[in-house]
């Protein structure tokens, strides 16, 4: 049986426990972030000397550099958990530091511990009894259970473990202030963003819940296209220097107030705001979290007000991809100087990351902008090895450079952790289809919609690919700019899907999307050479793979046999498999007959074969339980 030295700090009524990194009032763990409980340590285990702002700074932010407003920051959470807002435990020695100003017993015991695991119901359950001084203790609800973690057979979305699914929507301000304004989206966006890191709640975004809060609010609506079980709203307002943030969670679709809260802070606040709101979201819907979890939900703390403000101004800014292009370079700036700020903060590093691969992808300088956005994912990665919005949107750049498979493996070994995030779902329906596993792509698909059902995809994609073009239509994704057009003209409907390529050509995409909608657009008007020249200037600065492929199955169509199979050729390599495209499309008819065709067919098979295999390995069919078409391709291909 092991032992654990445990080690606690008393004073007053509070228990400062060292060994579990947690403070207690009694029995009852009071919430503070990493670096409030650093700091409180240093000034307990400093009790009765002055201890200077530096001398703290450098005790608990080592190696990193920080203004007073971190430290700032932290006294304010640990007075308010201390309810010493009249500054008697921490006295303040103006211009020269802090007094912690009680007296401190310290203790320490010799915990035995007996770990063991059970399987029940397909839920692997880690049980964890601790035996202190004669008794035995556990932390969980139900003596003896500690954590419960689902197993490969056990997926989120079939697990016992009860989820609940929460609509976070924009806030509404109550009178127009352009100083604040991105306020609206970005503090929700943020709480959001939060609690997706956790496996028992599933969290509707503000992006996907916007058209609810233009309307008058209808739970009732909600709860039956969402199935939210719980919504969170908002209101701002500025008075002075203050921010009067009204926030109430509602029950869905009953509308039974679950909480209310109407704190006035200022910009320097925000994310104590945000915090707040996170910590009163998991109390009210009486989460049950795992230690894992715990630790997630505590990992991502900024250090300085500036850091924070310039990551939510980016967020606002960046929002709309590359349907607001134009924004995206003063995003990327701001997010610049937040991980200027503050180097540790993995959020920012992911956004930075998001911004430059979609800078890259909408102009002519890209594979440099590519570099900084993967230089910038694996820095969010490394800082935070489990943040859902790093590891989706670094799988989307993986996959346009090549490497979807590797993506892949990585998301399904997100996903077999438990995780209830369904970006990681939404990144694997593209990364599957790269790969040529259209099956598992649309099982994806079903997986995000099981999470969130009105989440975009790409989906149509794959259904288009199938030939299924009535299910890739059905499953058009809000912000698609091409495959609404390529549908209807590939199933005959010329008429329609020029109008849907004229009206996105109006719409300001960057030129290499101006470039591949030009090309579809001329060929079903009849424009050979200009649909032609257009593929060319789209193959030359489109950095995506199935872009160059799809520029391929026009040039087949238009009957440039050599020149499709090399560019066909060209998209293989930089990691498109679309053999089952090549396989079955009737534009291909006319190239079957050619080496250079079946030696691009043995080149796609053993890809996909490829592919499948480390699909498999990573637990792809026992997550999904769907195939990979390989069996079919190679019986096709007979």
């Amino acid at each position: 049986m092991p032992k654990l030295s445990h080690q606690t700090r008393s004073f007053d009524e509070f228990t400062l426990d060292l060994t579990r990194g947690c403070l207690l009032r009694g029995q009852t763990d009071i919430k503070l972030r990493p670096k409030s409980f650093e700091v409180l340590k240093c000034l307990v285990e400093n009790s009765g000397r002055l201890i200077s702002k530096d001398e703290l700074i450098r005790a608990v932010w080592v190696e990193t550099a920080v203004t007073d407003d971190s430290l700032v920051q932290c006294l304010k959470d640990i007075r308010h958990a201390l309810h010493d807002e009249a500054q008697q435990i921490i006295k303040t020695v103006h211009g020269r530091g802090y007094i912690f100003d009680r007296e401190v017993s310290d203790s320490e015991s010799v915990d035995q511990i007996v770990t063991y695991t059970e399987e029940i119901a397909g839920v692997r359950v880690i049980i964890e009894e601790r035996e202190r001084n004669g008794h035995i203790e556990s932390s969980a609800k139900s003596p003896g259970q500690a954590i419960v973690e689902t197993t490969f057979e056990s997926a989120r979305v079939g697990s016992t473990r009860p989820v609940i699914r929460l609509m976070v929507l924009p806030f509404r301000m109550l009178r127009t202030d352009p100083d604040i304004d991105f306020l609206a989206f970005s503090i929700p966006d943020a709480v959001a963003g939060a609690l997706s890191v956790l496996d028992s709640v599933v969290v509707r975004s503000p992006v996907g819940a916007a058209r609810y809060a233009e309307e008058i609010l209808d739970l009732k609506q909600i709860a039956e296209e969402t199935q939210a079980e719980a919504v969170l709203t908002g209101t701002i307002l500025r008075a002075g220097d203050r921010i009067r943030v009204s926030c109430q969670l509602l029950e869905a679709p009953g509308g039974t107030v679950l909480w209310w809260h109407s704190p006035d802070v200022t910009m320097s606040d925000l994310f104590e705001l945000q915090d707040n709101l996170v910590r009163r979201i998991v109390e009210s819907l009486a989460l049950s979290l795992s230690a894992r979890e715990h630790h997630r939900l505590n990992r991502d703390v900024p250090t300085t007000s500036i850091a924070y403000e310039c990551y939510l101004r980016g967020n606002e800014l960046s929002r709309r991809g590359l349907a607001g292009f134009g924004n995206l370079a003063v995003a990327r700036d701001l997010y610049r100087r937040s991980v200027e700020a503050d180097p540790r903060y993995a959020p920012a590093w992911a956004q930075l990351g998001r911004c430059y691969r979609l800078i890259g992808k909408g102009m002519e300088n890209g594979r440099e902008n590519f570099k900084l956005a993967e230089a910038a994912f694996l820095r969010a990665l490394e800082l935070n090895p489990d943040l859902p919005l790093a590891h989706s949107q670094y799988a989307f750049l993986e996959a346009e450079l090549g490497r979807a498979k590797d993506a892949v493996e990585r998301l399904l070994g997100c996903a077999m952790t438990g995780s209830a995030s369904p970006d990681l779902f939404v990144a694997l329906v593209l990364c599957c289809r790269f790969s040529g596993l259209f099956e598992a792509s649309v099982a994806a698909h079903e997986r995000a919609r099981q999470l969130d059902p009105l989440i975009a995809t790409s989906v149509s994609h794959t259904y288009y690919q199938l030939e299924d073009y009535d299910s890739a239509l059905e499953h058009v994704a809000e912000g698609a700019w091409a495959i609404v057009g390529m549908t209807l003209g590939t199933m005959g409907r010329t008429v329609e899907g020029l109008v849907a390529f004229r009206k996105t050509e109006e719409s300001g995409l960057p030129a290499p999307m101006q470039a591949f909608i030009g090309a579809w657009r001329a060929m079903l008007e009849g424009n050979r050479q200009e649909s032609l020249d257009a593929a060319e200037q789209c193959i030359r600065h489109y950095l995506d793979p199935e872009g160059v492929f799809y520029m391929g199955l026009i040039m087949a169509h238009l009957g440039e046999t050599e020149r499709a199979l090399t560019v066909i050729g060209e998209s293989m390599d930089q990691g498109f498999s679309g053999v089952q495209v090549l396989l079955r499309n009737p534009w291909f008819d006319r190239l079957r007959s050619t080496m250079r065709y079946q030696e691009l067919l043995k080149r796609g098979q053993a890809r996909l074969v490829e592919a499948e295999e480390i699909y498999r390995a990573a637990g792809g069919t026992q997550l999904f339980g769907a195939s990979t078409r390989a069996e079919a391709s190679r019986e096709v291909s007979r």
